[in-house]
């Protein structure tokens, strides 16, 4: 094939890599309670569950803090990576980590001394559940500092081209995690007080492996004096907030749920809810690990002021999501009485925790779609947006339904709820995307369409799908919801006048037709003949070297090149592959064949600007061409 419309394979490769490592990233929040709640309820018994039930507002705590740190640094550096800013990145990077110390401490220090006026805060007033929850606390919270730097440094991490290394720290914390679990229980006996303190310690591991990546020949991130940069963090916290809220939602919630569940059921039911919230940890891996991939890509290609990217971005994370999604509810709807059976819950506990599995996981497709959204907004800058949605979804309207039904409904009603906040959350979002579309007025939203297809269609030979309205009397198709949904400034992609994007296989063949197309593209924009030589013979030449010399490891290979022709004649080649980074601009010409580098060559000579950087494993090379002379 020799090209596509907007670099959706690219994207759909990219986002596929870098979602295992999210998902990972989101567990790792969570991961120790879930495998405590696993452990204690085979060893302990179902009141062990329930105190580890009370002691997760604490956990939830020690992850929101840790989230609001690590969305708003990874949003921020994306976009900072998008407007080629390493010394901002740099900047960000010793901020956050010097807040997420600080913090850490902060939380480690108060949670020990106060583990048991907090048991009593959070509902465990007295008696053996109050001795449990406070034992449990007094370990967890040793290790708060842990929690908050590993989530950081993993999302952190996985931006400066090391994804892997988060997979191998959440597998040497979980092993750890088990078996530190079963030395402190079966060996020391130590109880609760022993599980909080065996998890603790694993977090740590796996802080000590994410460090490793700092010692590395790739690593990018540097420290700087983070004292004169500290009003940076102010940037960083609003763009986290979304998730600061979601945390205290959760929180609220789950105190509440607790309440009700002991006002009109039984410690069983507190029990089925802590085990419901290991499930709800596991699939929001899911649901979250989606999102922030989205934010990560999103929030580069926001920085490249790149629509058509930030479009692409966002199907592929609503397909893929999707398809994880349904499947996950439709074995676990399937297999609940196995999933409760792993926490070792027994009589009414059983009971109520099935009906909470198969009740709960039906809200998860609805949640990926949410979730999805409240990242895209984070990663673009639009937080208003991003927080309205995460404190509906994350509980608002669930507590306000399981408060107006749980009197004449139940348990049931608890369970249902979940389902009921999603959804009334997401009808909200259509309902308002759709008003404030219309709101701009419907010629300049169709101007502004108009424009977009103009310049996102494939031309004639060009195969992919495009969005569009009524052009010049030709009809093509509507604006989809999509587009009303993205909410981009005004002032993005202003001072564009024109672009198209370009796909190409790896071989030579489709290279040399990408190529031809992008000098009929230059040809038909008017560009003067010294560019419209230059640029296809450039991209034939990276893309080339890129072909022969780049993709011997790549399982599957892609080449995307996007023209931009700006309004002062400006004319901007962006080109990404996902070989082996090689900044093609480093190439030493002076040992090259003068015949086989005369791109790259007038390139040097002729360009404003040439940069280079190797971002979430792409090559991304950017070339800025200044108009002609007199044009």
């Amino acid at each position: 094939m020799g090209a596509q419309t907007e670099n959706s394979e690219l994207i759909k490769r990219t986002f596929g890599k870098y979602l295992a490592m999210s998902i990972l990233i989101t567990l790792s929040a969570t991961l120790g309670m879930m495998i405590d709640n696993v452990i204690a309820g085979n060893l302990l018994g179902s009141g062990a569950v329930a105190a580890i039930g009370m002691s997760l507002s604490v956990f939830m705590l020690f992850s929101g803090c840790a989230g609001i740190l690590e969305t708003g640094a990874v949003a921020l550096c994306a976009r900072a990576l998008g407007n080629r800013d390493a010394d901002r990145v740099n900047v960000l990077f010793s901020v956050s980590l010097a807040a997420a110390l600080a913090v850490g401490a902060v939380l480690s220090a108060g949670g020990v001394a106060g583990a048991g006026a907090l048991a009593t805060m959070l509902g465990a007033a007295s008696g053996e559940l109050h001795a449990d929850t406070a034992a449990y606390l007094s370990g967890i919270c040793s290790g708060a500092f842990a929690i908050v730097l590993l989530q950081l440094l993993m999302g952190l991490t996985r931006l400066d081209n090391a994804p892997q290394l988060g997979i191998v720290a959440i597998v040497g914390m979980s092993v750890c995690d088990v078996v530190f679990n079963l030395v402190a229980v079966c060996v020391l006996d130590l109880g609760l007080r022993g599980m909080g303190l065996a998890t603790a310690l694993a977090y740590c591991v796996a802080v000590g492996i994410c460090c490793t990546h700092f010692l590395s020949k790739g690593n990018t991130l540097h420290l700087v004096n983070p004292m004169p940069h500290v009003g940076q963090l102010a940037g960083v916290l609003k763009t986290g907030l979304p998730d600061s809220l979601t945390r205290a939602t959760v929180m609220v919630r789950t105190f509440a749920f607790n309440w009700l569940l002991l006002t009109v059921a039984s410690a069983g039911a507190v029990a089925a809810l802590s085990m419901l919230s290991s499930v709800n940890s596991f699939a929001s891996s899911v649901t979250i690990g989606v999102g922030q991939t989205a934010t990560l890509l999103c929030g580069i290609f926001f920085g490249e002021e790149d629509r058509g990217a930030l479009k692409a971005t966002l199907r592929t994370g609503m397909r893929m999501g999707l398809v994880l999604s349904c499947a996950l509810c439709a074995v676990v709807f399937a297999f609940a009485p196995q999933v409760v059976g792993l926490f070792g819950l027994e009589g009414d506990a059983e009971a109520f925790g099935v009906v909470a599995v198969r009740a709960f996981i039906l809200c998860v497709p609805i949640d990926l779609i949410n979730q999805l959204f409240v990242n895209y907004y984070q990663g673009t800058g639009n937080v208003r947006a991003a927080s309205a949605i995460a404190v509906g979804q994350s509980g608002l309207f669930a507590v306000l339904f399981a408060l107006g039904t749980v009197w004449f409904w139940g348990a049931t009603a608890v369970w249902t709820s979940f389902l009921v906040g999603e959804a009334v959350t997401l009808a909200l979002q259509l309902v308002v995307a759709s008003v404030l579309w219309k709101r701009k007025g419907v010629k300049r939203a169709v101007a502004g369409a108009a424009e977009v297809v103009a310049n996102e269609a494939p031309a004639a030979a060009m195969a992919g799908d495009c969005d569009g309205v009524a052009l010049g009397g030709a009809v093509v198709d509507e604006v989809t919801l999509l587009d009303k949904m993205m909410y981009l400034p005004e002032t993005f992609q202003q001072d564009w006048r024109a672009w198209r994007a370009f796909s190409c296989d790896p071989d030579i063949a489709s290279v040399a037709a990408c190529s031809q197309q992008v000098a009929a593209w230059c040809e038909a924009q008017g560009i003067d003949g010294r560019r419209s030589y230059l640029v296809p013979l450039a991209v034939e030449e990276m893309a080339a070297n890129a072909v022969e010399h780049g993709f011997a490891k790549t399982k599957h290979p892609a080449i995307d090149v996007k023209l931009i022709l700006k309004r002062d004649g400006t004319l901007v080649l962006r080109m990404r592959d996902n070989g082996a980074a090689f900044n093609p601009m480093d190439l030493d010409l002076s040992t090259a064949d003068p015949c086989s580098v005369v791109g790259i060559r007038m390139l040097r000579q002729g360009v404003r600007e040439v940069e280079y950087q190797n971002t979430v494993g792409l090559n991304n090379v950017v070339v800025t061409l200044p108009a002609a002379s007199g044009a």
